[in-house]
């Protein structure tokens, strides 16, 4: 593994160690907070938890690169008098992957209960449990005894799954990698341009909620007003046995970072695609295009259509087995991720053309910082 990769690795196992379902996010987003703030020139957390780190520059644009803090999981709804809870999910909990799965309750650790399978008819043990039926166990007696653990109705819930790696080291599993990978990535780049003069400004941004509906980045994107911006996200891969790759999603793991083209929730602007693969280029990082539409969005979806629009382009990172416990990732796309957006950052002078033609023929002037 390279100084980079295991960089990433470092700071993926730190992030998603910690749990920040959408919504409670505050033990993600004080970490980057803590990490960001000897690298930038200011540092900002909004009333919503989103964070704004802005490394100063020149005259160039204001580049935003953008990932999002918030995790799938669930919360408490009610505590049964014999101390198993009832929940309701936030974000795109898959119901199948539920039963059996050890979860933390507010720090606390858990089981998602299931009938004994020696009790189950047959029709039970082929039926996939819809998640109002299914309950946590923290083997506790009493609600009493759950309250006095300090869980209570609202008490986040989110899977217990560590970062853990394969016997290939530069590709690691575990929950949370949708989108801590994405939060480790701005973060390496924070870090690598630190004492770099830069032609703009730089900002990085971690926004919340997104697995929920977009919804921090809806704010961020109109309180930073950046001039283009870059969202970094995980994407689905295409490459194991049970998805066609030319039909259905032409994206691998370990093949360099995802250029998504379209999706369900934007559609990438042609100036910052021209820019990113001049600076894919220079950086000597392949790129997969690809387009998925109808299918899922990312922060993209929201930034884009801040104040009157902003260029903006997805930088996936493809994981197998995505909204699950065990997301599989190739770190050295990571590697090729930050290297990507440090180059890209390098390069956004003044004279930069973020015009949708591509002949500078744009309303809004670049030099708008």
């Amino acid at each position: 593994m390279s100084e980079r990769t295991d960089a990433l690795y470092q700071t993926l196992a730190q992030l998603t160690a910690l749990d920040g379902v959408s919504g409670f996010e505050q033990p993600v987003v004080r970490a980057m907070r803590d990490a960001l703030t000897p690298l930038v020139d200011d540092i900002e957390i909004d009333t919503m938890g989103n964070v704004y780190a802005l490394k100063r520059g020149g005259d160039g644009p204001r580049l935003m690169i953008s990932a999002h803090s918030d995790e799938i999981g669930a919360v408490v709804k009610s505590i049964e008098p014999s101390g198993f809870l009832r929940f309701d999910t936030l974000g795109g909990v898959i119901p199948a992957l539920l039963n059996g799965r050890r979860v933390r309750v507010g720090g606390h650790l858990g089981v998602i209960g299931c009938k004994s399978g020696h009790l189950q008819s047959p029709e039970e043990q082929k039926r996939v449990v819809p998640p109002d039926e299914l309950y946590i166990d923290v083997c506790a007696d009493s609600a009493a005894e759950v309250v006095a653990m300090g869980i209570e109705p609202g008490t986040p819930v989110a899977y217990h799954s560590p970062l853990m790696r394969f016997a290939r080291h530069d590709r690691v599993c575990g929950k949370a990698i949708d989108n801590r990978i994405g939060c480790a990535i701005v973060l390496e780049t924070m870090r690598e341009l630190a004492e770099v003069d830069l032609p703009g400004d730089l900002l990085a941004t971690i926004c919340v909620q997104e697995e929920i509906g977009l919804r921090g980045a809806q704010v961020a994107g109109f309180h930073a007003q950046p001039d283009c911006a870059v969202v970094v996200d995980t994407f689905m891969s295409g490459d194991t046995p049970d998805v066609d790759r030319y039909r259905e999603l032409a994206a691998a793991i370990g093949k360099g970072p995802v250029l998504l083209l379209a999706n369900s929730a934007h559609m990438g602007h042609p100036g910052m695609h021209r820019h990113l693969r001049s600076a894919a280029e220079r950086a000597g990082v392949p790129l997969q295009p690809t387009t998925l539409v109808g299918k899922a969005g990312t922060d993209a979806g929201t930034i884009y259509l801040s104040g009157h629009g902003v260029p903006t382009a997805g930088l996936g990172l493809a994981r197998r087995y995505s909204h699950s416990p065990v997301c599989t990732l190739d770190l050295n796309d990571a590697d090729g991720a930050v290297a990507v957006l440090c180059e890209m950052a390098r390069g956004m002078q003044s004279s930069l053309d973020l015009s949708f033609l591509g002949d500078g023929s744009s309303g809004r002037k670049s030099s708008q910082a």
